[in-house]
C-alpha cells in the first residue's frame, strides 16, 4: 500500500506540517466501504487538551480496496489504540508491524476493547476539514 502520509508512534498520521494524533485528539465515527473505496472518518474531540488548530475532521481514504474487515462486535464511535501493518496471510489479532514489509501489507487500526479495522488497498491519502 502506498501512503501519502506517515504513521508516527503507531498513533498519529503526519502529512507535511500536519500532525493528527488519532489516539488522543480524534474519535473514529465511521468506517465505510463503497466498491473499490474505503473511508475511515475521524472527528476531533472537544476535550481541552486537544490541539485546537488541527482540523475538525480527518478522513483516511483508501483506493483500490482488496480487503476490508471490521472485527466482530466493533462499535463506533471508538478510539484508536494503535495503527500498524500485517501481512495478508497473518490472522493473529495480537501482533502487527510498525512499517509495512511490502505493498501487499494490510493496515490495521486497533481500537478499544480488542476491536479492529483491517484494510488492504493500493493507495491511501488524507482529507481534512476545518468545518464541523
Amino acid at each position: 500500500m502506498q501512503l501519502t502520509y506517515t504513521i508516527d508512534q503507531c498513533i498519529a498520521l503526519k502529512l507535511g506540517a500536519g500532525y493528527f494524533d488519532l489516539h488522543s485528539d480524534y474519535v473514529l465515527v465511521s468506517a465505510l466501504r463503497e466498491g473499490p473505496w474505503a473511508y475511515l472518518h475521524f472527528v476531533k474531540r472537544t476535550d481541552e487538551w486537544v490541539n485546537a488548530p488541527n482540523p475538525c475532521q480527518v478522513v483516511v481514504v483508501f483506493e483500490q480496496v482488496s480487503f476490508f474487515q471490521v472485527g466482530e462486535g466493533t462499535q463506533l464511535p471508538n478510539s484508536i489504540e494503535e495503527i500498524g501493518f500485517k501481512e495478508p496471510e497473518d490472522q493473529d489479532p495480537d501482533s502487527f508491524m510498525e512499517q509495512p514489509e511490502d505493498e501487499s501489507s494490510h493496515i490495521i487500526f486497533r481500537l478499544e476493547n480488542d476491536q479492529f479495522i483491517r484494510i488492504g488497498a493500493q493507495n491511501s491519502f488524507l482529507l481534512t476539514s476545518f468545518l464541523n
